[in-house]
């Protein structure tokens, strides 16, 4: 693996598509071939895990409110690309909730698909179980358009929290052996909400509810976090769901990576905002295992994002 002069990209200056890779500000503490063999992990007190990111893009005739893994549906404030993707992600959760102006959102988004006098129509194609929050951008017309076909709808005025902490207590509440949550969600609008709601996963998963999955399905990407430990990561490019590109991200604090499966894999790497920093890697196997010593922000591409 080549030393790079400027930008600490990974190989020959003149590959422009590694250009990210290694985004970092010591160039003198690049891995050297014999660093990123994988013959040995870092230790860690995490356990081993196994996770499929691909689980909830898969398409899925009928929503099953019986599957043995429960899933629930939070789909936030942001706007939604297509139809495809959000049904896809509905039809595999048990309970799906819309936060205050994410019913604006999913309103907008199915009476776009139907004529107009066909509202009723749509709304009732996917229907949510519940739209909570403090309702402060929640409109007049889309509640009152949920309320006429049974959508229930509940206001909790709580300014310490957000509506999509609210949505959360909600969800445990209403399906107590939820396993995992699905977050329809943005971090391409506002900074400032695109970094809080980053950090309310952390806070979710990590303080509040560690034995519950979150995933984050944002524009284009399937996020979530990685505990101390090793995962091992489900990659089926041949499944057309997602592309190889991937990022490990420590936002939570400084952490040591160890990776397999990866163009570019590291073995006991430290890795922290303002130094050395995994983005724009590739995928070239059917699994990669992930040893870290600290949570990390995993992301891989979806494939066909820009379709929804």
């Amino acid at each position: 693996m080549d030393v790079p002069v400027m930008h600490a990209r990974a190989g020959p200056l003149h590959s422009s598509r590694r250009e990210a890779f290694w985004s970092r500000s010591d160039l003198h503490s690049h891995p050297t071939t014999s660093q990123c063999s994988m013959d040995h992990h870092l230790a860690t007190n995490g356990s081993s895990v196994e996770l499929r990111p691909t689980q909830y893009l898969e398409r899925k005739a009928h929503r099953n409110c019986d599957a043995k893994r429960k899933a629930a549906l939070i789909v936030l404030n942001c706007p939604i690309k297509g139809p495809l993707h959000l049904e896809r992600l509905y039809n595999h959760a048990s309970f799906c909730i819309c936060a205050d102006g994410g019913a604006n959102r999913l309103h907008d988004l199915l009476t776009s698909q139907y004529e107009p006098s066909d509202w009723m129509k749509a709304l009732r194609s996917l229907p949510p179980d519940l739209i909570h929050g403090d309702l402060d951008s929640l409109h007049d017309t889309v509640r009152q358009r949920y309320e006429q076909i049974g959508v229930e709808v509940s206001q909790d005025g709580d300014q310490y929290s957000t509506d999509f902490g609210k949505c959360i207590k909600k969800v445990v509440e209403r399906l107590p052996d939820v396993r995992d949550v699905l977050v329809l969600g943005s971090i391409g609008g506002r900074v400032d909400q695109g970094i809080g709601l980053l950090h309310e996963l952390y806070r979710e998963q990590v303080h509040r509810h560690p034995d519950v999955r979150f995933w984050l399905f944002s524009e284009a990407s399937v996020s979530t976090l990685l505990s101390p430990g090793t995962t091992t990561i489900s990659t089926p490019l041949e499944s057309g769901l997602i592309t190889p590109n991937i990022g490990i991200l420590p936002l939570y604090g400084p952490a040591v990576l160890t990776t397999k499966g990866l163009e570019w894999d590291v073995e006991d790497w430290e890795s922290e905002m303002g130094g050395q920093v995994s983005t724009s890697n590739h995928i070239v196997a059917e699994r990669i295992i992930v040893t870290t010593d600290k949570e990390v922000l995993f992301t891989v591409e979806r494939a066909g994002a820009a379709e929804g």
